[in-house]
């Protein structure tokens, strides 16, 4: 019973020690050896997070609010640099992605000018007795 108990417990302290995949505090980050890498993120976080979890990279981050945008610094543990590189790869594609296709304000804004176009066009035919449509 004794030792099941001390198996246990040690598997329990195991458990807490040990970081888990995803976003991690820094002391359980660091518990076992200190050495955690650093990369600084501009922009969406949220983008990286995802892209992290998927790659199972253990990480803890901290925001700088001083610069606006905000940065946001990631630590990372080095046995993990290839999947961290994965993860920033994938990361960087979304996000140039996201860059390069315009914005769901400015859509809108030329379906609107649009639809006022079609509504004059309409109003214009009905004035001149023009067929409708």
């Amino acid at each position: 019973m004794r030792s099941a108990v001390a198996a246990l417990l040690h598997k329990i302290e195991k458990e807490r020690t040990t970081p888990k995949v995803g976003r991690n505090s820094m002391k359980r980050l660091t518990a076992r050896d200190g050495g955690a890498n650093t990369i600084t993120v501009d922009g969406r976080i949220r983008s990286f997070e995802r892209c992290a979890k998927k790659h199972q990279v253990r990480y803890h981050i901290t925001k700088d609010i001083s610069t606006d945008p905000p940065k946001w610094t990631v630590y990372f543990k080095a046995n993990q640099a290839d999947a961290l590189t994965a993860a920033f790869k994938e990361y960087t594609r979304k996000d140039l992605k996201r860059e390069n296709r315009p914005s769901l304000l400015s859509q809108l804004a030329k379906f609107k000018e649009l639809a006022q176009i079609l509504g004059k066009d309409k109003v214009k035919n009905k004035e001149h007795g023009g067929p409708e449509r």
